[in-house]
């Protein structure tokens, strides 16, 4: 592909008209010499000042780069007793939360891809696009569960709650998921920069919700998945 420079970029929107893609407008960043390298790895490994890495502006709840770190090996290493493996693709349909990213870390460090859906959906969007995605797992509130029934796909439930059954196959909390202990069994597969990382829709504002993916890799375009 042409690099950057070469194509005729709208500095304005970062739309592209000889291939129809938009780029970022920020500058774009060097990637890893290491082209087996999974993205949490890579973010991890940058340097950084601070202590803390995220907070809820709601409770001010605060969860400090250890914190995140430690629960994203405890994360990975129980989806991957779940059985999830490269090239599975998790969803998350779930309201902001600073939990969000250490469910994305954990997913991508196992070379498996995140979708995302909006809590605002039908059921019924919802549903096409499980089709679509094929997810083989889903991290969710108890609220919303309820937009999932039908799908039969196992739960993870994130946030607040009680017994939840309703006809959902709930395999366990995010909570409880970050309190265990790395069992260091992890299945470890080589994530390529090229791998597929994230897949996610548009509103379907001007017709049917498209799916589109991004690759491992921080600085390649967005491309419509098939």
């Amino acid at each position: 592909m042409a690099h950057n420079s070469e194509l005729m970029i709208d500095p304005r929107s970062g739309f592209c008209k000889s291939n129809s893609i938009f780029y970022s407008k920020r500058r774009p960043l060097s990637l890893p010499q290491n082209e087996f390298i999974d993205v949490a790895t890579f973010i991890s490994s940058r340097p950084h000042q601070g202590k803390t890495a995220f907070i809820d502006a709601a409770t001010g709840r605060r969860l400090t780069f250890t914190d995140v770190w430690r629960a994203v090996d405890s994360v990975s290493s129980c989806l991957s007793e779940l059985g999830i493996r490269k090239g599975d693709v998790i969803l998350l349909l779930t309201p902001n939360s600073i939990f969000f990213p250490i469910v994305c870390l954990s997913v991508l460090s196992l070379g498996a891809v995140v979708t995302t859906t909006n809590p605002l959906n039908t059921p019924r969007e919802i549903g096409k696009q499980i089709v679509d995605s094929k997810p083989v797992l889903v991290f969710t509130t108890q609220s919303l569960a309820p937009k999932l029934t039908g799908s039969n796909l196992p739960i993870v439930l994130m946030g607040e709650h009680g017994d939840y059954h309703a006809g959902a196959e709930v395999v366990g909390s995010l909570d409880e998921m970050i309190r265990k202990e790395p069992n260091g069994k992890r299945v470890g597969e080589r994530v390529n920069q090229e791998d597929a990382a994230t897949l996610l829709y548009s509103s379907g504002t001007t017709g049917e919700s498209k799916g589109w993916c991004r690759r491992t890799e921080t600085s390649s375009p967005w491309f419509r998945a098939s």
